[in-house]
Formats: structure tokens, sequence, C-alpha cells
């Protein structure tokens, strides 16, 4: 196999779940171009007796690589490593959550049952500039995805800016839920229509306050305008450090968003 692949490339493919031999013959694909199963064994050093199993876990369950079935014999091709990484990233996603639920549904009753007290540290912010502040914070952390619900003209106003740097530094899912009252405002549709061209955008009746949510759930923060307090409160944002908040808040936003409608701005 061509001795170019540098070794840390090496560790990262194994880190994400390929075997070394998988590894070998994956690289070898890369490195050399589709070759058959014998040519395959040669170039990558995998031992022909494994290589049609290597092959066949390849390409059937991991879909790193394609079989060319019209050839006699037949060749495989690798996937491109960006289109591989997708696939593996969304196989990853699957198992984790199936076994996560597992896990939760058969542990968490045993874990309640002794009424243990959790002690987290939550933390308060009021007043518009302070809540906006820490919004924004966490939207210039991002590095892949950044979930917004807002019934706010003014945070969406602010945020905007923002929203376009990330998505220039290659913050890709990048999804918005509004209020449908939103949509029969005039200056809010305008606002809308420039969110527009830079994310998702979707709609829905009986949206409470504002969010921002970051990778994955990796960070939330929630904020509520003076609408939710008597008048002396004014704005009020939530956060906590406990690990469950930001899944948690991504989970209950997934909810929201699948069951909103697509807005379809003029």
């Amino acid at each position: 196999m061509s001795n170019e692949i540098p070794d840390n490339v090496k560790v990262s493919l194994r880190s994400i779940g390929l075997t070394d031999y998988e590894i070998s013959i994956y690289l070898t694909l890369i490195s050399k171009g589709p070759m058959d199963a014998r040519e395959l064994s040669d170039a990558s050093g995998v031992p022909y007796s494994r290589i049609y199993n290597i092959l066949t876990q390849l390409e059937k369950q991991k879909m790193w690589l394609v079989k060319e079935e019209e050839s006699r014999p037949s060749r495989y091709f690798a996937k491109s490593p960006d289109e591989a990484l997708v696939i593996a990233k969304k196989q990853y996603s699957d198992s984790f959550y199936e076994h996560s639920n597992r896990i939760i549904n058969t542990l968490a009753p045993i874990y309640q049952s002794h009424d243990t007290p959790i002690k987290i540290a939550l933390y308060i912010h009021r007043g518009r500039d302070v809540c906006i502040n820490k919004a924004l914070s966490l939207i210039n952390l991002a590095k892949t995805a950044i979930y917004l619900v807002s019934t706010k003209y003014e945070f969406l106003e602010v945020f905007y800016e923002d929203i376009k740097k990330a998505r220039a530094r290659g913050v890709t899912d990048l999804r918005l839920l509004i209020e449908a009252e939103a949509l029969e405002d005039k200056k809010f549709r305008s606002l809308i229509k420039k969110y527009a061209s830079l994310c998702e955008i979707r709609w829905r009746d009986q949206i409470f306050g504002s969010a921002v949510i970051i990778d994955e759930g990796e960070d939330a923060f929630i904020m509520l305008s003076e609408s939710f307090f008597p008048k002396k409160m004014s704005y009020f944002g939530v956060l906590t450090d406990h690990v469950a908040f930001g899944p948690a808040s991504l989970y209950y936003y997934d909810y929201l968003y699948k069951s909103a409608k697509e807005a379809k701005i003029d």
C-alpha cells in the first residue's frame, strides 16, 4: 500500500470504527483506484482468504465502497472521504440513539427509584443586552450547527450578522423556528426573507420564548421576554452546566421543528 498516507489519518479512521484490514483496503482504493478482489489483496496486504468478507462489510454495512457488478471479476471503488464520513456519522448517530434509548429505558427507572437528589448550577441572566450577548456568544462558538427559535423580532435582527458569519465559516446546519404570527407582520417577513438565504425556516403556533442551541445539543440558552413576567423583570435567560440540558433542549426543539410547517417566503 502507498506510504504517503500519514499514520494519524489511519488512527482517525480506526477511531471512527474501521478495522486495520478495512483501513488498508480503503486507503489502497483511495491511492490506487478501482481494483478487483485479487488485486486488492495483493496491493493492500489483506489475506485473500479474508478479502471478500471484509469487502462485503465495507460495501453492505459500512458503505465506504461501491461494487461494480457489470465487470468480471467485479471491481471495487472507494467512495469519496466526505461522502463516506457523512454515512459513518449517520450510522454512528443512529446506533448511538438506539443504544442510549435502551440504556435510559432500562437504567433510568432503577436510578430514579432511589430518589437521589441532583445538585446542579443554574445560571440566570437578566436584561435584554445580557441575554443577547450570551446568545451571541453561543452562536459564535458553534462549529457545525445552530438551531434558533424566536418570537422576538429584535433578537433575530441582532443575531442576523453573526448567523451570516457562522455560515461563512462553515456552519451549514442552520435552522430557524418562528411563530405563525410573525409571517403576518411585514417587518418580520422582511427579516425572515433575509434569513431564508442562510437557513431552513419553519413556523408553528404556540412557541414560547427564544432559544439558541448549538452543535447537536453541546450547549443551549433559553430566553423569555417581559411578556412572561411582571414588567419589572424584563428579559430572563436560563442555562445550566448539567450535561443533559443541551441534549434535552435539542430533543424538544426537534419535536417542535418536525411538527412545524415550512415557511414559504415570497
